[in-house]
């Protein structure tokens, strides 16, 4: 499933150099500053998003309820650093939103539990994800996307659309399915989730078909960058692709809860402030604990 959106292969012995350097780089002296986590007991009332860490969501809006990519604990190869900010357990959803099939968006333990919990949701997911999903969920209940398409659920106009990225679970997967990321869309509010991108020209195209009102945008898993800058946007990029999309408000995310790269935790948000602080933007920004609850509009939090 090939596309101009396509990261570039990485060839096997460049991730085993990168991989084996690990072994002998330093550790950096420099102390990594704590994550700040919101804690809640149970969900927030009223039309909001709460980050969960990660790349995950939980949002209200209107009056139906979605998550986005949820990771609730560890996942393969990696540990989680901070914890999941709300208990799993108080979590509901109408609508399950998943960008593509890596491990750290769409977790199966995480996606099993929410159906459990949830037997009415819906499941919105890239073109060719059925394969995870079999025997998982009624195929009436997932909807397949390919780009640029739609589907109306709960009130909600959600579309999706191009990341430049790729997808797999094993070496035998590869882009079987699609990869992208989401609009979401009722009278009053245009959101704007990317999942995992690099730089693309695919920003300016979602930024002329979407007046979108908050971007939330990935920061975080940048280096080593002859690796990573195929597959993620770091906070330069991420402040960019805010104003080739036209979004008001730009909230990073993808950050800060897992080690996936060579970076520290804190090492993107520290970047992304001081280049907010730097000059004026034509948008807003809203840095977001992990946890924090993000209002409509006003911006504010609780």
């Amino acid at each position: 499933m090939a596309h101009r959106y396509t990261s570039p292969r990485l060839s096997l012995l460049s991730i085993f150099k990168w991989q084996l350097s690990k072994r002998f780089r330093r550790r950096k002296s420099s102390e990594v500053l704590p994550m700040v986590i919101d804690h809640h007991n149970s969900l927030p009332e009223g039309e909001c998003i709460l980050w969960l860490g990660h790349a995950s969501l939980w949002a209200r809006i209107g009056s139906t309820t979605l998550i986005i990519d949820p990771i609730f604990a560890n996942i393969p190869f990696y540990r989680r650093q901070t914890p999941l900010p709300i208990p799993k357990e108080v979590l509901s959803a109408d609508v399950l939103l998943i960008t593509h099939a890596h491990y750290d968006h769409y977790d199966k333990a995480s996606v099993a539990y929410l159906l459990k919990q949830n037997p009415e949701v819906i499941i919105v997911a890239p073109a060719g994800f059925w394969r995870y999903l079999k025997g998982k969920i009624d195929r009436e209940r997932c909807f397949e996307l390919e780009w640029w398409e739609s589907v109306m659920v709960g009130g909600l106009f959600i579309t999706f659309v191009p990341a430049k990225h790729w997808s797999n679970r094993i070496q035998f997967d590869i882009n079987k399915a699609l990869w992208g990321g989401y609009i979401i869309q009722n009278s009053d509010h245009t959101i704007y989730h990317s999942g995992d991108t690099a730089m693309g020209d695919h920003f300016k195209e979602i930024g002329e078909r979407f007046d979108i009102d908050e971007a939330f945008l990935p920061i975080g898993a940048y280096r080593p960058e002859e690796i990573m800058r195929h597959v993620h946007t770091d906070p330069s990029e991420a402040i960019q692709a805010c104003r080739d999309l036209g979004a008001k408000t730009l909230i990073p995310i993808h950050y800060g809860t897992f080690q996936l790269s060579d970076e520290p935790l804190d090492e993107p948000l520290i970047w992304f402030s001081q280049l907010i602080g730097q000059k004026p933007h034509p948008f807003d920004t809203k840095i977001l604990h992990i946890g924090e609850i993000y209002r409509f509009n006003t911006g504010k939090t609780a």
